[in-house]
């Protein structure tokens, strides 16, 4: 056992999160040589130090992890459920699929929101991973802007004609976020619409869809338009609620 190593692990779960991101951050400046003592470490780390390894393990691009990340799917906690899926699918762990359809189905079970973040990392890790296709009207993949980092992605003056193809093809929008594209410098969170909304997820799908519709229009109505600004959307199907 490396002893430097390990006392980097160990700071991981320090009560100063300073102390654990540099700790973090050196880990990964070492290279591969930690993955094993801190796969080994990692279930006994508390929730934070999970997430700092999670943050080596993606940084380190090793899929070596994959058993570790696939087993945190079931944590007690969503946030580091969430962080395993992401990076189950940024090392393309493609054997994570049936673990991430579980994970899936737990949430979706649990009557959680369709638009929380776990779930829209479930749903994004499965899409990754070749096993789930969401449905995209071929006028909207059509108006689609070819960013480098962000796909798919819409230009801003296009939101309000993509949001209605979507409903039209049965699709919930249930957010955007839009990025500022810039020169050789790649796509920069600017800001999220103007307008939040929530529906009754009780409704009839029709009446989601119709609902989500008509929130996501005003938002786009009061979204800048500008020639670099693209904006991601996440929607969901029927078989998503």
């Amino acid at each position: 056992m490396n002893s430097t190593i390990a006392q980097l692990v160990g700071e991981l779960d320090a009560d100063s999160s300073e102390v654990a991101e540099d700790a973090q951050y050196a880990l990964i400046a070492m290279g591969p040589d930690v993955l094993a003592q801190l796969t080994a470490a990692t279930p006994r780390l508390g929730v934070f130090g999970q997430l700092c390894a999670i943050e080596v393990f993606t940084a380190l691009k090793d899929p070596r992890p994959g058993s570790l990340l696939i087993d945190l799917l079931e944590s007690g906690n969503a946030t580091v459920r969430q962080w395993a899926a992401t990076a189950l699918a940024d090392l393309g762990i493609k054997g994570a699929v049936p673990a991430l359809r579980r994970a899936y189905e737990a949430f979706r079970q649990r009557g959680e929101a369709p638009d929380d973040s776990e779930g829209t990392a479930l749903r994004w890790a499965l899409t990754d991973l070749g096993a789930r296709k969401p449905v995209l009207p071929p006028r909207a993949a059509a108006l689609r802007a070819s960013p480098d980092t962000l796909d798919p992605a819409w230009p801003t003056a296009h939101l309000a004609e993509v949001i209605e193809d979507l409903a039209a093809h049965d699709q919930a929008v249930l957010h955007f976020q839009v990025w500022r594209i810039k020169q050789d410098k790649g796509a920069y969170r600017d800001h999220g619409p103007a307008v939040d909304w929530d529906v009754d997820r009780r409704s009839p799908w029709d009446r989601i869809v119709a609902d989500c519709r008509d929130w996501a229009l005003l938002a786009a109505e009061a979204t800048e338009k500008a020639p670099d600004l693209i904006a991601t959307i996440c929607w969901i199907d029927a078989s998503d609620l």
